[in-house]
C-alpha cells in the first residue's frame, strides 16, 4: 500500500540529501506563525488594556487591567469581578508569597488575597504611602521573600527605575533604604527574591548587583553595566546589560549569549524555560519575537504596544497588550500559515513531490507551492490542466508522483516533478474522490460515483472501466486478504480485485456498523480503521469495535497511521490515538488538539494531512494550514497518569489511598476531599481536566449528572449520608495522552453507631425480648387476673347463689309480708267500707229527730228506709272490696239523700253519668261515696253559706273517669279544719288501686286538685280517679264473690 506518509525506500537517500542541502532554506521557509490565542472581553477579560501579568505558585495567571483584576486557571472564561465581586478593581504590580497569599498593588492601594477558589476569595485592602512628603502613584519590582515579607520600590518617571527600598511586614510598611544603603534616595533597576536560597537580588541604577541574605548585603557584580534583572519560570535568574544576557548562579555571573537585535527593542523582556529571551519588535508591525541563543525567531503574532511579557511554567508566552487584550503564544506546539503567509482560501489538499516541494490544492484558487517566501500561487500547471478547482482527493503514489484530481470533467493528472500528465478518459469522471496505488498489480484504481477506473501505473493507459452501484464514494483501500473496500455515502462495496462483482455493505444488512463511511485505512497489522459521522471504528475481521465513543463521537474526516499512533481528523479538532497501546493492553489512550492547546484550525478537511520528507506534519483546515514537526508532536504526546491520588477526611485529616475494592469510611468522615493526580503542583495550566459523577448504590439508587469540568487537583464531596457510593471520574482532556477508561472507586460511609446493623439487631432483639417479656408478664398478669376473676366469679357465684337464696327467701318473706299486707289492707278496706261513719249516723239520727218533732211520719219512714238500705248493703257486701258501678251509684244516691236531710238546701248534689257507660264494670267499693264524704266533711261543712257537690262519671281511653268537685273552702283551709282527721281514706283507696294495678295493664290512679283562685275568689277541690273498665280483680275478690 502506498501512502503520502511513508516514502518508498528508493527515495530515502534523495530525501536525506535534499534535507541537508535545504537546511538554511528550512529556517527561512519556516515563516509560518506560531499558534496563538487572544483573550478579550468576550473571553472574560475586564478590559483590553492589560497592565499586569503574573503566574502564582499554583499556576494561575493573574491579569491586571484598568477595570479590574482577573485570573485565568486554564479553563475559559477568565474569572473577573462578575464571578468574584471581591476581586480588586486594579492591579499593576502582582506577586505572591510562600504561604499562598497573592498581593496586588494599584496606586497607593495594596490588596492581600487568600483562600482563592474559582468562586470566592478572602481579601483585605491597605492604604500605603511611598515617599516622605507625598504619596506616589505606583510601585515597581514588588516581590515577596521566603519569610512572606513584601519588598518594593516607588516608581520613577522612567518605569524601569524605582526609588527607595520598602518592606511590608505585619501589615506595616517601612522604608529600609538607610538600613542597607548609604544613599537614602537609592534607585533600583530590579528586585527579585530567591526562595530556595533564602536570598534577594537587588540591581541598583548604577549597575551594581547585590545579594541580601539574612538581612545582610553582599556585592556580587560591580563592573558590568547591568540594566535589568530577569527570572525564568523555573526560578533561574538572569541579568541583561544592553544586548548581552548573563546567567546568575549563586554569586557567579556568566555570559549566556548576545542578542543580535538593537537594544532599543529590548526595553520589555521576559526569559523562557529554555533560556530564550522574548521581546517585541519596534516599528509598525510590532511582532513578538524571541532569541533562543542561536536564531531570532519571529512568531508573526502582531499586537498593539505590549505592556507585559510573561513565560508560564509550560514554556508558553503571554503578552499583555494596550489594545488587543491578552495573547497566549504556543511556543512548543503547532504553527500555521494563514493569508499573511500566502495561504489561499479553500485550500483542501496538500502533497509533496519528488523534489520535496510542498503543493497545495484549493477549490477555486488553483495550486500553490511552499517557497522561501511562504506559500505562493503556481501557474505552471495551467498549460496542461486549465482548472482552478481541485478536489481534496490529491494523492501521492509509491514513486513520489502526485495524483491531482481537478473539478468534474477536468480530469485527473499525474505530476512526476517535471510534467503534468493527464489520465486518459478521466475528463469524463464527474467526481473522482477515491484513489489507490496497486503497486503489486501495476495499476491505479480510481473510483467515481458510477464506475471503477483501472489505469496502468507506468503507461497511464486506461485498462478497464467497471460499473459499480451508484453512490458517492470517497475512498478505496485494500485489506490483508487482497480485497478492496470502497467507502460510500449510503453503502460501501467489497471487491475481490479481479471480477466485475461487488458485494454491498450496509448497516441494514449488518455488513457495517454505521450508515456512512468517510474513509477506510489499513494499518501495518492489516486491520482496518473506519471513519464515519458516528465516530471511529476498528475492524479485525471478526467484529467491529467503536473506539473511545465518549470522546471521538464527532464527524471524522480521516484516520492516518503515524508511527505508533493514529491521527484522527474531525470537524472540531485533531485526535491522536495510541494504536500500539491499544493492541498491547486494549486500553484507549487519546490526545486532543484544538484551539485551547494551540491547534487553531477549524474543521480538518477530508484527506488534508501529510507527513513530509522533513518529518513535518501538515494538516489542512478550513481557515489555515497547520504544521508541527513529528518530533515536537511526539513530545506533546507524553502519557499523562490520571488517577485518584487519595481521599482525605476534611474533619480529621485522615488520608486513605484508593483500592481496587471498596473503601470504608467512618460515619463522621462524610465530608471528603478527593485528591487527583496532577502533572505539576506548580502549574495549574497543565493540569488534567476532569469531571465526576457520584452514584448512590443502595437505598434509593440515583443516577446523577456529570459535574462541571474540574481543573484543580481536588474536589470535595460534602454531607454524605451513610451508604454505598460509586465515584466515577472521567478525563476530559490532558496535556498529552490520557486513558479514556473512567476511573471508578466504590466506597462506603459507615452508618453511625445507632444505625449499624449490630446495634439495630441488638435493638430489635431487645425490643422483641422486651415485647416477649412484656407479653409474658402480661400473660402472667392476665392469668393471675383470670385466676382472681375465676375465684372472684366463683365467690361471686357463691354470693350470687347465697344472694339469690337470700333474695328468694326475702322475696318469699316479702311475698308473704306483701300477701299479709295486702290481706291486711283488704281487711282494713273491708273494715272501713263495712263501717258507717259515726258522725254520719249521729247527724242522721239528729235529723230524724227534728223531722219527728215536725210530725212528718212519711218522711221519717222514707229516710229510715234509705238508712236501712245502706246498712243492708254493708252487711250483704261485707266480704267484698269491689262492686259494680250501678251498686256504687245507688249507694251514693242513698247517701246523698240522707245528707240532704242533714243539710237541707245548704248543699246541692248532682250526679252525672255519661251515656253508654257500662254500669256493670267493677270499681272499689264506696270510692265515690268516700270522695263525696270528703267534699262534704272538709269542704262544705265548714262553709256556712253551703255549696254544691257534683259527681261526674264518664269513659276516657278505656278507663272509667270519676270526678267529684265541690266549691268548699279549698284544700289549704280544709287542712286547717281537719286537724283531727287521720287522712286514711284516700290512702286506703290508693292501697286498693295498688292492688288493682298488679293485675291490670291500665293503671288506676287518683289525684286531688285545688280549685282555689284568690284573685277570682273561687274555691273548691276536685277529686279525680281513673279505674280500668272491667278490671281484673285480685283473686281474693273472686273468692269473696263466690262466697
Amino acid at each position: 500500500m502506498s501512502s503520502q506518509f511513508f516514502p518508498s525506500r528508493n527515495r530515502c537517500l534523495n530525501r536525506v540529501l535534499l534535507g541537508l542541502i535545504s537546511c538554511c532554506w528550512t529556517v527561512v521557509g519556516a515563516a509560518q506563525q506560531f499558534s496563538d490565542r487572544t483573550f478579550g472581553v468576550y473571553d472574560g477579560l475586564s478590559y483590553v488594556y492589560v497592565s499586569g501579568l503574573y503566574q502564582d505558585r499554583v499556576g494561575r495567571i493573574w491579569i491586571g487591567t484598568y477595570f479590574g483584576l482577573n485570573f485565568f486557571n486554564g479553563v475559559a472564561p477568565i474569572i473577573n469581578q462578575r464571578q468574584i465581586p471581591a476581586l480588586p478593581d486594579g492591579g499593576d504590580n502582582l506577586t505572591d508569597s510562600p504561604d499562598g497569599t497573592v498581593w496586588a498593588c494599584a496606586g497607593n492601594r495594596l490588596f492581600r488575597m487568600n483562600d482563592i477558589t474559582n468562586t470566592s476569595l478572602k481579601i483585605k485592602e491597605f492604604s500605603v504611602n511611598y515617599g516622605r512628603n507625598k504619596p506616589e502613584q505606583q510601585v515597581v519590582f514588588m516581590t515577596a521573600d521566603h519569610q512572606n515579607r513584601l519588598w518594593f520600590a516607588a516608581r520613577m518617571e522612567d518605569e524601569t527605575v524605582g526609588q527607595r527600598l520598602y518592606c511590608w511586614e505585619k501589615d506595616r510598611m517601612t522604608d529600609v533604604t538607610k538600613r542597607f544603603f548609604a544613599n537614602p534616595e537609592q534607585r533600583f533597576r530590579g528586585i527579585l527574591t530567591d526562595w530556595p536560597n533564602r536570598r534577594m537580588l537587588l540591581l541598583t541604577a548604577e549597575g551594581q548587583l547585590w545579594e541580601m541574605k539574612n538581612d545582610r548585603l553582599t556585592l556580587i557584580v560591580d563592573k558590568l553595566p547591568l540594566n535589568q534583572l530577569l527570572a525564568d519560570p523555573a526560578g533561574r535568574f538572569y541579568a541583561r546589560a544592553g544586548s548581552v544576557v548573563y546567567r546568575i548562579e549563586g554569586q557567579v555571573v556568566s555570559k549566556l549569549y548576545e542578542i543580535p537585535v538593537p537594544v532599543s527593542e529590548l526595553k520589555l523582556c521576559a526569559m523562557g524555560l529554555n533560556g530564550e529571551l522574548a521581546f517585541q519588535k519596534t516599528g509598525n508591525d510590532r511582532e513578538i519575537c524571541w532569541y533562543d541563543g542561536k536564531n531570532v525567531i519571529n512568531s508573526h503574532v502582531r499586537s498593539s504596544q505590549a505592556n507585559r511579557l510573561l513565560f508560564d511554567r509550560r514554556g508558553d508566552l503571554w503578552v499583555g497588550t494596550a489594545h488587543h487584550g491578552l495573547i497566549n503564544i504556543k511556543m512548543s506546539g503547532w504553527q500555521y500559515f494563514n493569508q499573511s503567509e500566502g495561504w489561499l482560501e479553500e485550500t483542501n489538499s496538500i502533497v509533496e513531490d519528488r523534489k520535496g516541494i510542498i503543493w497545495f490544492g484549493s477549490w477555486g484558487k488553483g495550486l500553490s507551492r511552499l517557497t522561501e517566501k511562504g506559500i505562493v500561487p503556481d501557474q505552471s500547471f495551467r498549460n496542461v490542466m486549465p482548472a482552478d478547482h481541485f478536489q481534496p482527493a490529491s494523492r501521492m503514489d509509491a514513486n513520489g508522483n502526485l495524483i491531482l484530481v481537478a473539478e468534474p470533467h477536468k480530469g485527473v493528472f499525474q505530476y512526476d516533478g517535471e510534467t503534468f500528465h493527464p489520465l486518459p478518459g478521466s475528463d469524463t469522471i464527474t467526481l473522482a474522490m477515491g484513489f489507490y496505488d496497486d503497486v503489486q498489480r501495476n495499476r491505479y484504481l480510481i473510483v467515481s460515483p458510477q464506475n471503477l477506473y483501472i489505469y496502468n501505473r507506468r503507461t497511464l493507459a486506461l485498462m478497464d472501466r467497471i460499473p459499480i452501484p451508484p453512490d458517492h464514494y470517497d475512498n478505496i483501500e485494500a485489506d490483508k486478504f487482497g480485497r478492496f473496500w470502497i467507502s460510500g455515502l449510503t453503502k460501501s462495496l467489497l471487491w475481490d480485485g479481479s471480477s466485475r462483482q461487488f458485494r454491498q455493505l450496509t448497516k441494514a444488512n449488518r455488513g457495517l456498523p454505521t450508515r456512512t463511511l468517510a474513509e477506510i485505512r489499513r494499518d501495518k497489522r492489516g486491520n482496518l480503521w473506519l471513519t464515519s459521522g458516528e465516530g471511529l471504528w476498528f475492524y479485525d475481521y471478526k467484529k467491529y469495535r467503536q473506539i473511545a465513543p465518549g470522546f471521538i463521537q464527532r464527524t471524522i474526516t480521516y484516520a492516518r497511521p503515524l508511527g505508533r499512533y493514529l491521527l484522527v481528523g474531525t470537524l472540531e479538532g485533531l485526535f491522536v490515538f495510541d494504536r500500539e497501546r491499544f493492541y498491547e493492553t486494549g486500553e484507549e489512550w487519546l490526545a486532543y488538539f484544538d484551539q485551547e492547546n494551540g491547534f487553531g484550525g477549524s474543521q480538518c478537511i477530508f484527506n488534508g494531512i501529510l507527513l513530509d520528507s522533513r518529518n513535518r506534519l501538515w494538516v489542512a483546515t478550513r481557515d489555515r494550514m497547520m504544521m508541527i514537526s513529528e518530533k515536537r508532536l511526539f513530545q506533546l504526546l507524553k502519557p499523562v497518569p490520571t488517577r485518584i491520588q487519595a481521599f482525605r477526611d476534611m474533619r480529621s485529616g485522615r488520608v486513605v489511598k484508593p483500592l481496587i475494592g471498596e473503601l470504608w469510611f467512618k460515619s463522621s468522615e462524610n465530608d471528603l476531599e478527593v485528591q487527583l493526580r496532577v502533572n505539576s503542583e506548580r502549574n495549574l495550566l497543565t493540569n488534567t481536566t476532569y469531571q465526576y459523577r457520584l452514584e448512590r448504590l443502595d437505598g434509593n439508587p440515583t443516577a446523577t449528572e456529570w459535574s462541571k469540568p474540574i481543573r484543580e487537583n481536588s474536589f470535595t464531596l460534602q454531607n454524605l449520608t451513610d451508604g454505598s457510593y460509586r465515584l466515577t471520574i472521567q478525563v476530559l482532556r490532558a496535556e498529552g495522552l490520557w486513558n479514556t477508561r473512567p476511573i471508578v472507586q466504590d466506597f462506603r460511609i459507615a452508618p453511625p453507631w445507632y444505625a449499624t446493623w449490630w446495634f439495630r439487631t441488638l435493638v430489635i432483639i431487645l425490643i422483641v425480648g422486651g415485647l416477649f417479656y412484656g407479653r409474658l408478664r402480661q400473660v402472667r398478669v392476665l392469668a393471675k387476673r383470670r385466676l382472681k376473676q375465676l375465684q372472684l366469679q366463683r365467690r361471686m357465684s357463691q354470693l350470687e347463689i347465697e344472694a339469690a337464696n337470700r333474695e328468694k327467701h326475702e322475696a318469699e318473706i316479702r311475698r308473704e309480708l306483701a300477701e299479709a299486707s295486702r290481706k291486711r289492707a283488704l281487711l282494713e278496706v273491708k273494715a272501713i267500707t263495712n263501717q258507717i261513719d259515726p258522725h254520719f249516723v249521729a247527724n242522721f239520727l239528729t235529723a230524724i229527730q227534728s223531722i219527728t218533732y215536725e210530725a212528718d211520719p212519711d218522711r221519717v219512714v222514707g229516710y229510715l228506709a234509705k238508712f236501712g238500705s245502706i246498712f243492708r248493703n254493708q252487711l250483704m257486701t261485707r266480704s267484698r272490696v269491689f262492686w259494680t258501678l250501678h251498686e256504687e251509684l245507688a249507694f251514693v244516691q242513698n247517701y246523698l239523700d240522707l245528707e240532704r236531710l242533714r243539710f237541707g238546701d245548704r248543699i246541692t248534689f248532682t250526679i252525672s253519668v255519661e251515656e253508654n257507660i257500662p254500669v256493670d264494670t267493677q270499681l272499689p267499693k264506696m270510692i265515690i261515696q268516700g270522695y263525696v264524704s270528703n267534699s262534704i266533711k272538709h269542704g262544705l261543712e265548714n262553709k256556712p253559706e253551703g255549696g254544691f257537690v257534683d259527681v261526674f262519671v264518664c269513659e276516657s281511653d278505656g278507663c272509667l273517669l270519676i270526678k267529684v268537685e265541690d266549691n268548699g273552702v279549698g284544700l289549704e283551709k280544709a287542712r286547717l279544719y281537719r286537724r283531727r282527721s287521720t287522712g286514711r281514706g284516700l290512702n286506703i283507696i290508693q292501697a286498693v288501686f295498688d292492688q288493682l294495678n298488679q293485675y291490670n295493664e291500665l293503671k288506676s290512679s287518683q289525684q286531688v286538685i285545688d280549685l282555689t283562685n284568690p284573685e277570682t275568689g273561687i274555691s273548691g277541690v276536685r277529686l279525680e280517679a281513673i279505674v280500668p273498665l272491667h278490671p281484673v280483680l285480685p283473686p281474693e275478690e273472686g273468692a269473696a264473690d263466690a262466697e
